[in-house]
């Protein structure tokens, strides 16, 4: 199994309902901060997500670190990284503007999105019950 059908397989852990996704969802822990992940495109076989994990700054607002992009076939059961960025900066495997392709890139930010995706597993991360309102 390459790394691309382990993310898709630990995505998957933590979001049961991840073929029928279609608006925001946010994955919880007790003690950590909240990832959450939105849909940014919605395909019959294909859907990106963008995942963002924000960080307390001592004066001023949160900010996104990591927050990333992927993409997730859901036919071919993979998940890729496309962009990436923290309080360093950013990465992208693929830059429109240049026409060109990073293989370094995308390897390195696939390998981190898989040790991610162990790290929220091993925090227990969950999706929040739905709460009913009568």
């Amino acid at each position: 199994m390459d790394i691309y059908q382990q993310n898709y397989r630990k995505l998957l852990q933590l979001l049961p309902g991840l073929h029928d996704m279609n608006g925001p969802a946010k994955l919880i822990a007790l003690g950590h901060n909240d990832v959450n992940i939105d849909v940014i495109e919605r395909h019959k076989h294909r859907l990106v997500l963008r995942m963002s994990h924000y960080l307390e700054r001592l004066h001023g607002a949160a900010i996104p670190d990591p927050d990333m992009t992927i993409e997730v076939y859901l036919l071919a059961e993979t998940v890729g990284v496309l962009t990436y960025c923290d309080c360093f900066g950013s990465r992208k495997v693929f830059c429109p503007e240049l026409m060109a392709f990073s293989p370094l890139a995308k390897a390195e930010l696939n390998h981190f999105l898989n040790q991610w995706l162990t790290k929220m597993i091993a925090d227990e991360r969950r999706q929040p019950k739905a709460e009913f309102v009568r």
